[in-house]
């Protein structure tokens, strides 16, 4: 009993403890909110008070498990809400999300986009055939590829305008397109298989922004539909918006025909493995999608705009400053005596260098989610050997820009901080294979459950509940292939164990962050010469 006691002390003084220690920080956050922002009123700065909610939901849990005759049954509460807030918060935004669609004299048209495309050449690829014949039928006033050296650039000049005569002769057209194509395809040679770099060059072949107010950049294994820019750009509608996002698709890819020369169980497993990582790499991507809809609907936050497809105003890239930060973003620079220029320069992350850079400069990020406005790219065609280290390269860009986001920039504690709380942080702690089993550790620890007499259904019952939780974010791709969710989700549990996998690549992640390869980007090595 003693013991007990000592424990619940302990968790009220460590309550506490983290309420102090985001006072100390909410104080700063409200001086420092004042000292960079123009006009702020007494009352605007008051709100980032709301920051100390999880300190005092500790502490409130913790006074009342000390009174009560079953503290575990209290602490299951807090832990299920701790599990479980943002989930709620997201469902209920999700709901209220709105794309925009007014449209108005200063939004702009598709022959105002210039569309840039790093690539590394797959030329005669489907994929990337499909991704031409996609922003073709878009019709932007310009398109820019920006290969990774010359031999690249020499293949895309070949081959693109061979693209363009079959689009313009009826190839890959639907009925409601005209057939014309862009006015101008340019291109360049960034001479280094670095997608930052490769932007740049192109953005140097921008003269007029005038004439060229909306960039995209998009890479090489987007496909665009009909109608895409003209779903798209109304969100430029509002003048405060430099950042538009958009929904995203994965492409469902053919699993191989019955081979009679193999064994049923050989064809099996064929036909499973070829779908799996397919399967894992959409439900990863929707998920993102759930969440960028729900938190900029709640904030007009995202937890980043992705480099699939992302549409940026001209004026914010052309920025002088822009190019040097871009190419140069380092981490720790003067922090550590061996290593004074600190560690980089960055090559992948660039989607997230964008996001914290334009809302830094006092613009909104809108993200838009629609049918008309979603773009579909292909992942899992080479399993796990790609799959896992793009896994490993989307988890330290998190571990890596995350607390850039929230302690070097801290734009977000004010501008987003619903956002804050429901993926900037989430993503740092919210390990499954952590808090599942802590949560049925405190069910069974709790006297009600020792003292029912149906413990165990009451057991099964809070697994599957848990179990059904997976399944929010990830329907639309089980509801569109319910073959899937039969062969990965119930009885199968191929996606659940792999989200308990996933929390292990969140560790290794965490212990490997200052790894700044690109990993899981495939450059055929017949590219990567120069010629």
């Amino acid at each position: 009993m003693e013991n007990a006691t000592a424990i619940r002390r302990s968790w009220t003084k460590w309550a506490v403890l983290v309420i102090l220690v985001m006072l100390a920080w909410v104080v700063f956050l409200i001086y420092d909110f004042n000292r960079k922002t123009k006009f702020t009123s007494f009352t605007k700065s008051l709100r980032l008070l709301g920051h100390l909610w999880l300190g005092v939901l500790l502490l409130i849990t913790s006074k009342i498990a000390d009174h009560h005759h079953d503290p575990w049954i209290i602490w299951l509460i807090f832990f299920v809400t701790f599990r479980y807030y943002k989930l709620l918060i997201n469902i209920f935004f999700w709901f209220r999300y709105k794309p925009a669609t007014d449209k108005s004299n200063t939004t702009p048209t598709a022959d105002e986009v210039t569309v840039i495309i790093p690539t590394v050449g797959h030329v005669g690829d489907t994929i990337f055939e499909e991704m031409v014949f996609g922003i073709l039928r878009n019709r932007p006033g310009r398109i820019i590829f920006a290969a990774i050296n010359e031999h690249v650039e020499k293949k895309l000049k070949d081959a693109i305008p061979v693209m363009v005569k079959r689009f313009a002769n009826g190839e890959g057209l639907r009925s409601d397109d005209l057939g014309v194509a862009p006015g101008k395809i340019d291109y360049v040679s960034a001479k280094a298989a670095n997608k930052r770099e490769q932007i740049i060059y192109a953005l140097h072949e921008i003269g007029d922004i005038q004439s060229n107010p909306v960039i995209a950049m998009v890479d090489d294994s987007a496909i665009w539909p009909s109608g895409f820019l003209t779903a798209t750009l109304p969100a430029f509608t509002d003048e405060k918006v430099g950042l538009v996002g958009t929904r995203k698709w994965v492409k469902r890819l053919p699993r191989p025909t019955y081979n009679q020369a193999l064994p049923w169980y050989r064809n099996f497993w064929n036909y499973y493995t070829s779908g799996f990582w397919n399967t894992i790499g959409a439900v990863y991507l929707l998920r993102h999608n759930f969440e960028a809809r729900a938190t900029n609907a709640a904030d007009g936050g995202i937890f980043t705009v992705s480099g699939r497809t992302a549409f940026i105003l001209t004026s914010i890239v052309k920025d002088p400053s822009f190019e040097e930060e871009f190419l140069n973003e380092r981490l720790f620079t003067g922090w550590m005596p061996w290593m004074p220029e600190g560690i980089g320069p960055l090559k992948p992350d660039d989607d997230n260098f964008l996001t914290r850079w334009v809302i830094n400069h006092g613009y909104d990020v809108k993200f838009q989610y629609s049918e008309e406005a979603t773009i579909t790219t292909a992942l899992g065609t080479v399993g796990a050997s790609k799959f896992l280290p793009q896994c490993l390269r989307w988890s330290r860009t998190t571990m890596r820009q995350n607390p850039i986001a929230l302690f070097h920039d801290r734009t977000i504690w004010w501008k987003w901080p619903i956002t804050v709380w429901t993926s900037y942080l989430p993503w740092v702690y919210n390990a499954a294979l952590f808090w599942d089993p802590l949560m049925v550790y405190s069910l069974t620890s709790t006297e009600y459950y020792k003292n029912s007499e149906r413990s165990g259904t009451l057991l099964i019952c809070s697994i599957a509940v848990i179990w059904a939780t997976k399944l929010i974010k990830t329907s639309p791709w089980f509801l569109e292939h319910p073959d899937d969710f039969f062969l990965y989700f119930f009885p199968i549990p191929a996606y659940p164990l792999f989200a308990y996998f996933h929390s292990f690549l969140k560790i290794w992640s965490i212990l490997t962050w200052w790894d700044i390869s690109w990993s899981g980007r495939l450059v055929p090595p017949v590219l990567k010469k120069t010629e």
